[in-house]
């Protein structure tokens, strides 16, 4: 194996997240394998290439996924996600806007790569660095093969060295599920529990724990996922910030404590930054409102009081935005809401909307959780990107506990996330089903544009009663010359119907995989 500049892949970016390590590779045109696994400071460089995978668009790709289900609306109409989502287009083993077989597997022949360099060439380097090397290396490996696994019923290749080209068979689900878990558990025990500071973002035992608890949730493992959790509560690291709105407005530069981050991506302006912010905010803020809030879920955001709200109820149809709970305030710009030293409008006619055609909200809302209200440069966003927060693992432990019958201690994981939103009334469930549909909404609203939605949706088999032969809706707003508002639910698919057939939940196969490989068939319900 040859490494060009350590990894040729290794991007600019990449080298500015991880600025403070103060590695300085060797300068050279190529590097041989034996430059490359000199030193730690090189294994280390090459390890960095991988970082990317969590993080490095900040929630574009979070962003963009939640649009595919019911809590986002693209506002151009002819967006490829909306030409899905509508039926205008389809998915089929030739196109899939969500397929990722062949960027998974171009990052398992990676991470193999690395694995079998280290078992070649590391003898040298110190047992714990070697150790916690190829703990990283595992983790990413278990990273992308679980992408693989909810995308295609878990039902993949699994090749656990290098391959050298030869096509395998699909492995069984649990099979591919024993894979994840290996990995994981391995890179448990070989990662550390912290880092320095300077090393902020880097892979520890929580973020491998964390990471199982997903996975196996995604599995229905339910004991492995809550065993995973309670591995990683007794580390004492972890807690939930006290802010939901402080929390989604961190940056790296700033170095404050967060115990809530588990792992995380960072940025630093003015040389490592995102454009988030240019693609998806308010026209007026200068940016292109690609996306925007549904009311399916504006309106699933509870009273302060923990009452639902309900269009039909007089004083909350009069008021609709008003005594909400704290996260609608810290997650939803809507009309009359300040921001940037303005109020928001929303209502048909007003220079922030509403209108249908692109360029501006057709639901009557904009996001305002992942913006940063202090930026100026909407191209150089700087805020700090989570790939796993402590809120996230507390539902998957009061999912998990659910499914094992255990109510009450699965019910305080929950109100342990609701308190922290500022509810003062703790939740109680009469029976499994009520809970799971209590975590389902809280996870609905907790974990809103973080990208988990759709996918939720497709685990919990809630998906084709939910994205077909529906409607999303939004809120069309009409200025009274009083000054007066008045609000109407409006269809934003304009009328369509969306579509979700069954054989959805499981991805077809790559019409290209199953060309190259003579010994991989197609699922039976896409042949």
């Amino acid at each position: 194996m040859k490494f060009k500049s350590i990894y040729r892949a290794l991007t600019f970016a990449t080298l500015l997240a991880f600025h403070s390590c103060s590695i300085e590779p060797e300068l050279t045109d190529v590097y041989g394998e034996n430059v490359a696994w000199s030193s730690e400071t090189n294994v280390e460089l090459a390890l960095n290439k991988f970082y990317p995978l969590i993080g490095q668009t900040y929630y574009t790709a979070h962003v963009n996924q939640d649009a595919y289900a019911d809590i986002l609306k693209k506002n151009t109409p002819n967006d490829e996600i909306n030409l899905l989502v509508l039926g205008s287009s389809s998915i089929t083993p030739g196109a899939n806007l969500l397929d990722n077989w062949s960027w998974a597997y171009t990052w398992i022949r990676h991470c193999n790569e690395f694995l079998d360099g280290l078992y070649k060439n590391g003898d040298h380097l110190s047992e714990a660095f070697y150790r916690k090397a190829e703990g990283e290396a595992l983790f990413f490996r278990a990273y992308v093969y679980f992408e693989l696994a909810k995308r295609y019923g878990a039902s993949v290749i699994i090749y656990d060295g290098l391959n050298d080209g030869i096509g395998k068979a699909r492995s069984t689900p649990d099979e591919v599920w024993d894979f994840i878990a290996a990995d994981l558990d391995k890179a448990e025990t070989q990662l550390p529990p912290t880092t320095s500071a300077s090393q902020r973002g880097k892979l520890t035992k929580g973020a491998a724990l964390g990471l199982k608890a997903r996975a196996m949730l995604y599995a229905k493992r339910w004991k492995a996922s809550s065993d995973a959790v309670e591995a990683l509560q007794a580390l004492n690291l972890y807690d939930l910030h006290p802010n939901y709105a402080e929390l989604f407005n961190q940056r790296r530069s700033e170095a404050k404590e967060n115990k809530e981050s588990i792992l995380e991506f960072g940025f630093s302006s003015p040389n490592f930054t995102y454009s988030f912010d240019y693609f998806f905010a308010p026209p007026l803020d200068g940016g292109y409102a690609q996306i925007s809030p549904t009311d399916n879920l504006v309106r699933a955001y509870q009273m302060a009081d923990g009452t639902d709200f309900n269009w039909n109820n007089p004083m909350h149809a009069a008021n609709p935005y008003v005594g909400r709970e704290p996260r609608f305030y810290a997650s939803i710009l809507y009309n009359g809401a300040l921001w940037k030293g303005r109020t928001m409008e929303t209502y048909e006619g007003a220079k922030d909307g509403y209108a249908v055609g692109g360029g501006t909200t057709s639901t009557g809302y904009y996001m305002r959780k992942l913006f940063d209200e202090k930026l100026t440069d909407l191209g150089k966003g700087e805020l700090t990107f989570y790939f796993m927060r402590y809120a996230e693992v507390l539902l998957i432990y009061a999912e998990a506990l659910a499914e094992q019958g255990q109510l009450l201690a699965g019910t305080e994981a929950l109100n342990k996330v609701r308190r922290r939103a500022g509810f003062t009334k703790d939740l109680s469930a009469t029976n499994k089903n009520h809970l799971l549909d209590l975590i389902r909404h809280e996870r609905m609203v907790e974990l809103a544009f973080e990208g988990h939605r759709y996918w939720d949706l497709r685990r919990w088999g809630l998906a084709t009663s939910l994205l077909h032969g529906t409607h999303m809706e939004g809120v069309k707003i009409t200025k009274g010359t009083d000054g007066s508002f008045s609000y109407e639910l409006v269809d934003v698919d304009n009328g369509r119907t969306r579509v979700y057939p069954e054989k959805y939940n499981r991805f077809p196969v790559p019409i290209a995989e199953i060309q190259r490989n003579p010994n991989i068939e197609q699922f039976d319900e896409w042949k």
